[in-house]
């Protein structure tokens, strides 16, 4: 279950996952800090740190920290599964126990969320994007690549 509401992605976003074109292209660091880093951060807020958020100096990646650990993701060309699953990885490695998925929270409207790491919530991931399945160790682990 979701864990203190969410935020909603620019609708350029729905119709890119849904038609299976979900990349960072243009000034990818930049449209991942803003469309998902920044949000992600505010939600994040009282539970745990994400800050220093910043984009790389050639504008392809971003830079920040997840509970005082030192996260880097190279985002041009990068699916947006992958980067979210790259999130999950940085969670995951602060031993947090929660977790980031992408949901349908209404009709045509796509949501960041912040799930407890044990919580199914497969019925409402937007189709596209991977939800964050634990595996043996409780860590998320064997999700699909780029196609």
């Amino acid at each position: 279950m979701a864990t203190g509401g969410g935020f909603v992605l620019e609708s350029e976003w729905y119709w890119r996952i849904f038609e299976g074109d979900a990349r960072f292209d243009d000034a990818p660091g930049k449209t991942a800090v803003r469309d998902f880093l920044w949000p992600l951060a505010g939600l994040a807020k009282g539970r745990f740190a994400l800050d220093d958020v910043a984009v790389d100096p050639d504008g392809d990646g971003v830079r920040f920290r997840v509970a005082d650990r030192p996260v880097a993701i190279r985002c041009r060309g990068l699916r947006i599964e992958q980067f979210v699953a790259s999130i999950n990885d940085a969670l995951a490695a602060a031993e947090l126990d929660v977790r980031f998925a992408i949901v349908e929270s209404r009709r045509y409207e796509l949501s960041g969320v912040l799930v407890g790491k044990d919580d199914a919530v497969r019925s409402r991931i937007a189709r596209g994007t991977s939800p964050p399945e634990p595996n043996a160790h409780g860590d998320p682990g064997d999700r699909p690549r780029d196609r």
